[in-house]
C-alpha cells in the first residue's frame, strides 16, 4: 500500500515540480505567481468551497458534522502547545527565528495539499469535508497562528483577515444550504425555471472550482523554486522537520482516534495533521517581519521530505 500512496502523492508534486521548472525557465516571475496566487485564493478556491458544501451537506449534516472545524483547531492547538514546549530547550539566532518556528510547529498546509490526497482516497465527500474543516483552520491562522508569529502579542488587525474569500465563501454556502434546504427543496418555491437557473449557476461553480487544485499546485511550484535555502541542515530546521512530520501528527492522530467521528472524517483530519508547513508561512512572515529565511527554508524541507512521510503516516493509519 505504500508504494502506491507514494505514487499518488509524487503525482501531486510533480505538478509542483512543473510549477517550479516553469518558473526556473521565466515562464513565471513574482508578478505573474503573485498574480494566480491572488486569483486562486479570491476567485477559484472560493468557488471549490461553495461547491464542495453545497453539493456535499445539508443543514443537518453540517451540525451534524462539527467536529471537523473543531478537529482542525485541536490539531493546531497541539502544534502551538508543541512549539511552546520545545522552544524552551533550543537555541534560536533571534527573537523573529523563534517566533517563525512557533508558527511552523503551529500552522501546516490545511487545504491545498492535502485537498488532492483527500479526492483521491474519498471522492467528492472528502473534498466537502476538507473544505468545511478549514473552517476551523482559518480561525487557528488568524488567531493562535498570527499570536505565535508576533510574539504571543495578539493584534486586533489579524482578526480582520477572518473576512477573506474563503471565509466569506464558507458563510455564503451555509447560507446558500440553508435558503436551499427550507425554501427551493422544501415545497415553498417550486417552480422548476428557479430551479434550472440555481442548477446553471451551480453547475458553473462546480467546473471553476475544480481548477483550484493544479493551480494550486503549479503556484506553489513557481514560489517554492524561488525559495532561499541558505543554513536548511541547521538543528532548529531538523528538529523543526522532527516536530512537524513526526511528533505532532503521532500526537494528534492519538488524540483524533479517541474522538467519536466516522472512518471518513477520521481519514480527512489525520490528512490534515500529516501536512508539511504551508507556503502561505513565507508570505505571513514577511507580513509580520518574522524570519522570512527561516520560513522559507522550512517549508521546503519539510515539503520534500513528506513526499514519504505522507505515504507512510496514511499506509499506517489507513489499516
Amino acid at each position: 500500500m505504500f508504494f502506491q500512496l507514494f505514487i499518488r502523492v509524487l503525482s501531486i508534486f510533480f505538478i509542483i515540480f512543473v510549477g517550479a521548472f516553469a518558473r526556473k525557465k521565466k515562464f513565471l516571475n513574482d508578478e505573474t505567481t503573485s498574480t494566480l496566487a491572488t486569483c486562486i485564493t479570491n476567485f477559484f478556491y472560493p468557488a471549490l468551497i461553495v461547491s464542495s458544501i453545497t453539493s456535499g451537506f445539508t443543514i443537518k449534516s453540517l451540525i451534524s458534522n462539527w467536529l471537523l472545524p473543531a478537529g482542525t483547531i485541536l490539531i493546531m492547538g497541539i502544534g502551538y502547545l508543541t512549539g511552546m514546549t520545545f522552544i524552551k530547550f533550543l537555541s534560536f539566532d533571534s527573537k523573529k527565528q523563534e517566533n517563525t518556528f512557533l508558527f511552523q510547529c503551529t500552522i501546516n498546509n490545511y487545504v491545498f495539499l492535502p485537498l488532492p490526497i483527500v479526492a483521491m482516497l474519498l471522492g467528492n465527500t472528502g473534498v466537502a469535508y476538507l473544505v468545511f474543516s478549514s473552517l476551523g483552520s482559518e480561525i487557528s491562522v488568524w488567531t493562535i497562528g498570527i499570536l505565535g508569529l508576533t510574539g504571543n502579542h495578539f493584534e486586533k488587525k489579524a482578526m480582520k483577515n477572518l473576512l477573506s474569500s474563503p471565509m466569506v465563501a464558507l458563510v455564503l454556502s451555509i447560507l446558500i444550504i440553508f435558503i436551499r434546504d427550507h425554501f427551493v427543496y422544501s415545497g415553498i418555491i417550486v417552480n422548476n425555471f428557479l430551479k434550472m437557473i440555481l442548477q446553471m449557476i451551480g453547475n458553473s461553480i462546480d467546473m471553476f472550482g475544480k481548477a483550484t487544485v493544479p493551480l494550486a499546485l503549479f503556484t506553489a511550484g513557481s514560489r517554492m523554486a524561488h525559495i532561499k535555502i541558505h543554513h536548511i541542515k541547521t538543528d532548529k530546521q531538523l528538529w523543526l522537520v522532527f516536530l512537524r512530520l513526526v511528533f505532532i501528527p503521532a500526537f494528534a492522530c492519538a488524540v483524533i482516534s479517541l474522538l467519536p467521528v466516522s472512518r471518513e472524517i477520521f481519514l480527512v483530519l489525520i490528512t490534515v495533521a500529516i501536512m508539511p508547513a504551508a507556503i502561505a508561512s513565507i508570505i505571513l512572515s514577511d507580513t509580520y517581519h518574522a524570519d522570512t529565511e527561516f520560513a522559507s527554508s522550512s517549508v521546503l524541507l519539510t515539503n520534500i521530505v513528506s513526499l514519504l512521510t505522507i505515504p507512510l503516516w496514511l499506509t499506517l493509519l489507513n489499516r
